[in-house]
């Protein structure tokens, strides 16, 4: 199980012939047909599992295939092409792209069998009515980026409550942000300019700028910045959702060509191989994998184990290995935090608002923020618009450049609304980090990869923010109308269709948690950190955690962006540290 040395001249980069050597391509079927059930599996060119378990040797190994592993691989890749990297990735390939750049039937994939849940829920969750769950994980290749809105707001400083000083610090240097607003073609809405987001975008943003007075807990607004833009200077694509699966591909290829040209090393992705436990010597430096299809293990004191599988798998994993982060000695899985909604979806006249092009589809993003002014709760409002003069010709450019289709509206919405602006308010809030009630515990299932409970509830400070957060959004759209009231018209989901009055409180706040964090942040011991400043767990010298596990706080933003950077800045750390540090036993940087 030792690795050796690979030689990249080998047919298959170990220095020995593969032992299960697959059937070439045939020329048309002759002299054999050619294979008849190929998978995900087979079509992707890689190294066989046999030979990484028995000769693979890697600078790091990642764990999950998600955002925050493309932003470190990328970053890693980008200072030196030659080194060896494995991605492991407990599922299968499924979409190539985020669904919305796919044709409008594959808005059925949002949701059911795309989502998968591995941990148990608290009966004290599932009965809690404004909760109810935890949304899941995406089970393949990419994760979530498939999926997720696109929204990538740039926190600032006093919006990124107890982030410890390391973190604050890297936000300052040059090229935090710009790296991370690049990786993922981040581009505010204002700038799309692609005929459907223009004149009453610029419109709404004005507006909203002049009647901000009167949201008086808000204090931001802004075009939203949205994950969309063209991938070169030269694209004539001008709205593409981002998502990880073509990036993370396109870095296998690329460096699969560097390497036989001897100027790089081949980046390995493992699908559907489900890590389940990281073992440790007695100095903390792990160097063995448990995997369901078998251990892979090494002996060299440098490899590094980047876990990028998502806040509660990361605990999951970290609680599952070590004793240094159990209730006992640790305080992973402690905190949980994350992200409460609302929708609230209202109507108003196209005349309230003045712009050019009102016989056209027209859409715009708006990002509102700021927080709670007593319990100092974020919140912020992802205002989304959309005039839709033909609703059945306009289906297929909605459905694909709306963004939030989670958040977005229906055909029984616009039906009916040709000469409205139809308005899907997302207000986003963050729970309360201090409550001791919400947590995630290993429990006495069998299978570790899933074997925690998982519990959210809502706290006193929760209701408050909650309620300010409802308030707000009313107002933005008391706002947007002229302050004319008589004007709006609300969505009725249980009615469907639209009325005069207000929803009630409990059709409008959105069940299931979102964008789950704090599970493993950095931060001192005794303060209930579980992480250095180079992001790893107290006491482990060569395991890292990126991701929204790392924050101490949720904050109210979007988290994608700034868990990129972060695991970007990781990247940039273990590249200028080539060599492992002894583990440290608290938070201070061991430098």
């Amino acid at each position: 199980m030792a690795p050796s040395r690979i030689d990249d001249s080998s047919p298959n980069g170990s220095g020995e012939e593969s032992p299960h050597p697959v059937q070439k391509s045939t020329q048309g079927g002759f002299p054999v047909p050619g294979v008849q059930n190929p998978s995900a599996t087979s079509v992707m060119p890689d190294n066989t599992w046999e030979n990484i378990l028995s000769h693979g040797k890697f600078d790091y190994i990642v764990i999950g295939s998600g955002f925050t592993a493309l932003a470190f691989i990328d970053e890693v890749l980008k200072h030196d092409k030659k080194k060896q990297i494995l991605c492991i990735e407990r599922s299968d390939f499924w979409l190539p792209t985020h669904f919305q750049n796919l044709p409008l039937p594959f808005k059925t994939v949002l949701g059911g069998p795309s989502e998968t849940y591995p941990w148990t829920l608290s009966t004290e969750t599932f009965k809690t009515k404004e909760l109810g769950f935890l949304h899941g994980s995406c089970p393949f290749f990419g994760g979530r980026s498939t999926f997720w809105s696109s929204y990538s707001p740039q926190p600032t400083e006093d919006l990124m409550r107890d982030f410890p000083k390391s973190m604050i610090d890297a936000t300052k240097k040059d090229g935090f942000w710009s790296a991370a607003e690049k990786l993922l073609n981040v581009i505010p809405a204002d700038k799309i300019r692609d005929g459907i987001y223009c004149e009453m975008q610029n419109a709404i943003d004005g507006l909203l700028k002049k009647r901000l007075g009167q949201i008086p807990t808000a204090d931001s607004v802004e075009p939203a910045p949205l994950a969309v833009g063209p991938k070169s200077r030269t694209s004539t694509l001008r709205f593409n959702k981002f998502s990880v699966p073509g990036p993370l591909v396109a870095l296998h290829e690329s460096q699969r060509k560097l390497a036989e040209k001897g100027e790089g090393r081949p980046l390995e992705l493992r699908i559907n191989c489900t890590v389940t436990g990281l073992k440790a010597d007695e100095g903390g430096v792990v160097r063995a994998i448990e995997t369901n299809r078998g251990l892979l293990s090494w002996t060299d004191d440098n490899t590094k184990v980047v876990l990028c599988a998502g806040a509660v798998p990361n605990a999951t994993l970290l609680l599952n290995s070590f004793e240094e982060c159990r209730p006992s000695n640790g305080n992973v899985g402690k905190r949980l935090s994350g992200h409460v909604r609302s929708n609230i979806t209202a109507r108003i006249p196209g005349e309230a608002i003045h712009w050019d092009g009102k016989n056209s589809l027209q859409l715009a993003c708006t990002y509102l923020a700021r927080k709670d002014p007593t319990t100092h709760r974020e919140y912020h409002i992802g205002i989304s618009a959309i005039h839709s003069p033909n609703p059945e010709a306009d289906a297929e450019d909605a459905g694909r450049e709306c963004p939030d289709y989670a958040a977005a509206a229906t055909d029984e919405q616009l039906k009916g609304s040709e000469k409205h602006i139809v308005f899907v308010c997302s207000g986003l809030g963050e729970l309360d980090e201090g409550n001791k009630k919400n947590w995630a515990k290993l429990n006495n299932t069998h299978d570790p990869a899933s074997n925690v409970t998982v519990q959210y509830t809502v706290s006193p400070k929760d209701k408050k923010m909650w309620d300010t957060m409802d308030t707000a959004i009313y107002q933005t759209i008391e706002a947007l109308s002229g302050n004319q009231p008589k004007a709006i018209e609300y969505w009725d989901d249980r009615a469907n269709k639209w009325v005069e009055e207000k929803p009630s409180t409990e059709s409008v706040r959105a069940p299931g948690v979102v964008h789950e964090a704090s599970t493993a942040f950095v931060g001192r011991k005794h303060q209930g950190g579980s992480l250095d400043s180079f992001y790893r767990p107290h006491g482990i010298a060569n395991v890292f955690v990126t991701g929204g596990a790392v924050f101490p706080t949720s904050g109210s933003w979007n988290p994608t962006m700034t868990m990129c950077a972060y695991a970007q800045d990781l990247a940039r750390k273990l590249v200028c540290s080539p060599r492992l540090i002894p583990p440290s036993q608290d938070y201070e940087d061991p430098n």
